[in-house]
């Protein structure tokens, strides 16, 4: 399979909406409603894992688990049972018990419900997890993850998305130093989105 022309096929088919922009520089966010949020076709699933294994190959012998933050990166498991790894979901829900942490969840567009937190309840002190979400735009939600787990004792064995979009791959190499990476970057070009893939 040529997994690079079906996730670049296949990314650059999503859709664009507009939604209002967090950033005071802009007043609309063009969201691209990529595979993972309508339907991702079963050969789509294949290439994501292909891809996801040459970007993480050097940190997944080191790593204890997958850590993916609610919704989107949640089609992501699929990769975490292929390499045989235990997932950790980041969750949107509060379940009110000892162990838990939360993380404030930032976003590059404004959303109805202001300072959506996700919580924890997997990670232990010990654990070596690869952060994966789908799309790391400003890259504050990752940047809060890898903090609050810090604070815990966890350290990460990676941090990635699976699309990069804005400064979220600097930023979080700056505020965190974890050398974060991406298998494509997302971009907008003539009001249609274009999939540059990386070199893995």
């Amino acid at each position: 399979m040529d997994w690079r022309k079906v996730i670049k096929e296949e990314t650059e088919n999503s859709g664009i909406t507009m939604f209002p922009s967090a950033s005071k520089k802009k007043k609309w966010y063009p969201y691209v409603i990529l595979p993972f949020e309508c339907r991702m076709s079963a050969r789509f699933q294949k290439a994501s894992i292909l891809a996801l294994k040459k970007l993480l190959k050097n940190c997944l012998k080191e790593a204890t688990c997958i850590l993916l933050p609610e919704a989107k990166a949640f089609l992501l498991a699929p990769f975490a049972m292929a390499i045989n790894k235990d997932i950790v979901l980041l969750r949107k829900r509060d379940y009110h018990v000892k162990g838990q942490f939360k993380i404030k969840q930032a976003k590059a567009y404004l959303e109805k419900k202001k300072g959506e937190v996700l919580y924890c309840l997997g990670l232990q002190p010990g654990d070596r997890p690869i952060l994966i979400d789908d799309v790391l735009s400003s890259g504050k939600t990752s940047i809060g993850i890898i903090k609050e787990a810090h604070k815990r004792g966890i350290r990460f064995a990676g941090v990635s998305a699976f699309y990069e979009r804005g400064d979220g791959i600097d930023n979080v190499r700056r505020e965190t130093n974890y050398k974060a990476k991406a298998v494509a970057r997302l971009e907008i070009i003539d009001e249609r989105p274009r999939c540059l893939l990386h070199d893995l």
